[in-house]
């Protein structure tokens, strides 16, 4: 229906009295004619008239109509279509959110919130719906649902396992309301902990809901945050002596007051040992067990002593070797007997490096050749390429490789035949700072053979080979390498661990951003080049190299996911539902709470405003919703305008004076 912004306006209708005056006082003056004589005209008596008529009654409606037209579009008309809100007055909405994530189960908040929840259900008039969220919507019911649907459900809700994301309900919990509804309010019932809410952001104002935050789980706060509760952090288990496993246990008191807790290890169903842990305010301590390799699989570490949130009181971890790392080799395609020797020598020593148990070396070629093609998802910790030459620039193998340094992967590097295009190729795909002299020794064994110089004091080598195992490193010869030349302007020169005995590099260490390195070596390890391989220095000068980055003295590990994270398999996925462990194909898994959840402190209604924005009250909300639905009107101004435009055209054409033939000639009786 047509409406008016400015309404006062339509006062101006009374203008219309103007044409009308006009019209009743216009008199039309008598043509006049001329003649010559007056004797033949007879006089006659101008009659009386008592009222006057208007002329041009056409004329008239029009100039009337252009003045309603006219204030009309003074008062700014618009076109507003009938709304469904109209015949639904008064109908108000709610939408009842309950937090199920796994910091509910603590502090009573859980049963807490399923007493509120059931309370709103009973007391409420509106049409009522249920979202209950966690980490991502975990149910919904709609709006309008029955109640007694409603109250079957909230009576049966458990925690999730999930760390909490209420940013998924906040983002999606507007579309849940109806286009109906007057009024439309959102409670929410959680204990707002501060690791789940810290980084929500919302506002409720733009939307037009009101919202409640119904606080639960406050159970035995003091001092600004909940009290009662110890976690336990970190368990691991790790290699203690022939035969024997130490389980390693982190125990956090989240209190500001000392405490002293009881720790059991379960294993096989029954109590194996029992630690008392004593924790300062805020601290964390240590706790350790060890009990016989091979005698139990899997075991837990559990809290004896009950607190608010028991979901963090135990640990299950696996008293399993970790998985092996694992090692290959590029080579070029056409092999030699010095590539096969080399090859050997090295897959010797690096399987002899481990120890069969926590420390193990798995040779996984078909792992190098995935990535020699550009799987990008294979895993590989220690690459060997023998024989660098034209070959690796022609399979445009640079980019992988560099990938597979950036992500922390650690490469061995002997140049191929000649020796300038291992270094050529080294400084195109590698930036490379170094020239290549000459290669000395040339191919023939030299009579008066290189030997490796004396280690510097502050070298990762000068403690391996220390002592006895320092004359077995420099008695060891070198027939043939190529001398090299760095650049000394560069800052950014690798290390060099390693000289011969007239100071020119045999070893360089270039590491890189992503904790990987490469080590580069100007002489190949088989007994054309040296005599290494045939020493007992052969091993520990290998992997000494190598070992120099974190990567490869962090110890391996099963994988330890937390709930909701998945872990990609050969045939199918493994998805983290609960806490515990879990075999997986070939690989043993371990399931982990969120370390978030445990945090005692909520944040306060006044933060929780700060993210929310403040809400508006229902009244606000309701007439919110009127001045929202009033958005879809359309102005008529333009139409107006044109039909005023249109009638004053009309009205100048019919107004234009007539012309008329005066008779000008005289008549003659």
């Amino acid at each position: 229906m047509i409406e008016f912004a400015q309404p006062i306006a339509l006062w101006t209708a009374l203008s219309i009295g103007l044409p009308i005056i006009a019209h009743m006082a216009f008199r039309q003056v008598t043509e006049k004619y001329f003649f010559p004589s007056l004797r033949f005209i007879k006089p006659s008596q101008i009659p009386r008239t008592g009222k006057r008529t208007p002329s041009d009654i056409f004329l008239l409606l029009l100039r009337i109509l252009l003045f309603l037209t006219i204030s009309a579009l003074l008062a700014d008309p618009y076109w507003k279509p009938e709304t469904v809100m109209d015949s639904n007055k008064g109908k108000s909405e709610i939408v009842l959110a309950v937090d199920l994530s796994p910091s509910m189960k603590g502090w009573g908040g859980i049963d807490e919130a399923k007493n509120k929840a059931l309370s709103i259900l009973e007391t409420s008039d509106n049409e009522v719906g249920l979202v209950l969220f966690g980490n991502s919507i975990v149910e919904q019911f709609e709006v309008g649902t029955e109640k007694n649907v409603l109250v079957t459900k909230l009576k049966n809700i458990t925690h999730e396992w999930k760390k909490g994301n209420p940013q998924f309900m906040l983002d999606r919990v507007e579309k849940m309301f109806s286009n109906k509804a007057t009024s439309r309010k959102l409670i929410v019932i959680s204990d707002f902990q501060q690791s789940d809410w810290q980084t929500t952001e919302m506002n409720f104002y733009d939307s037009d809901i009101s919202y409640e935050l119904i606080k639960v789980g406050q159970r035995n706060f003091r001092d600004g945050r909940r009290q009662d509760n110890v976690s336990i952090v970190e368990a691991k288990a790790v290699p203690a002596g022939p035969g024997k496993i130490r389980i390693w246990t982190v125990v956090k008191n989240w209190d500001d007051i000392n405490k002293t807790v009881e720790l059991d290890l379960i294993a096989g169903n029954q109590i194996e040992n029992t630690k008392s842990v004593s924790l300062l305010p805020y601290g964390s301590s240590q706790a350790q067990f060890v009990v016989e390799e091979g005698r139990f699989v899997e075991a837990k570490v559990v809290l004896s002593d009950k607190d608010e949130f028991e979901l963090d009181n135990n640990r299950s971890i696996w008293l399993k070797a970790p998985p092996a790392k694992s090692f290959g080799f590029w080579m070029p395609e056409q092999e030699n007997d010095e590539t096969d020797e080399e090859k050997a020598f090295l897959k010797t020593a690096v399987l002899s490096a481990g120890d069969n148990g926590w420390n193990r070396w798995e040779w996984q070629q078909d792992k190098a050749d995935a990535l020699r093609l550009g799987d990008d998802e294979v895993k590989i910790d220690f690459l060997m390429i023998l024989g660098m030459g034209r070959w690796f620039e022609e399979e445009q193998l640079f980019a992988f490789f560099n990938h597979f340094i950036e992500s922390g992967g650690v490469a061995i590097i002997t140049p191929g035949e000649p020796f300038s295009s291992a270094i050529s190729a080294l400084k195109e795909g590698l930036e490379f700072d170094y020239s290549f002299i000459r290669v000395a020794g040339g191919a023939l064994r030299n009579r008066d053979p290189f030997r490796i110089g004396a280690l510097p004091e502050n070298s990762i080598l000068s403690e391996v080979f220390d002592g006895k195992a320092a004359r077995d490193l420099y008695l060891s010869a070198i027939h043939q390498f190529g001398i090299l030349k760095g650049n000394k302007d560069n800052e950014n020169n690798p290390e060099i661990p390693m000289f011969d005995r007239e100071g020119r590099p045999l070893a360089i260490v270039k590491s890189t951003p992503g904790k990987g390195l490469y080590v580069f070596l100007p002489f190949r390890m088989n007994t054309t080049w040296t005599d290494l391989p045939l020493r007992n220095s052969f091993l520990p000068l290998l992997m000494e190299l190598i070992q120099k980055k974190d990567f490869f003295q962090k110890e391996n590990r099963w994988p330890i996911l937390q709930p909701g994270d998945m872990l990609n398999g050969k045939d199918m996925n493994f998805n983290a539902e609960v806490p515990g462990a879990f075999r997986f194909e070939d690989q043993w898994v371990e399931v982990v709470l969120s370390s978030f959840e445990s945090v005692p402190e909520c944040l306060s209604m006044v933060e929780l405003e700060d993210n929310l924005g403040e809400s508006l009250p229902t009244s606000v909300s309701s007439s919110s919703m009127l001045q929202k639905s009033e958005e879809n009107k359309n102005p008529l101004w333009v139409w107006f305008a044109l039909f005023a435009v249109s009638l004053l055209i009309i009205e100048m054409i019919w107004s234009f004076p007539k012309t008329t033939t005066t008779n000008k000639d005289s008549a003659h009786a």
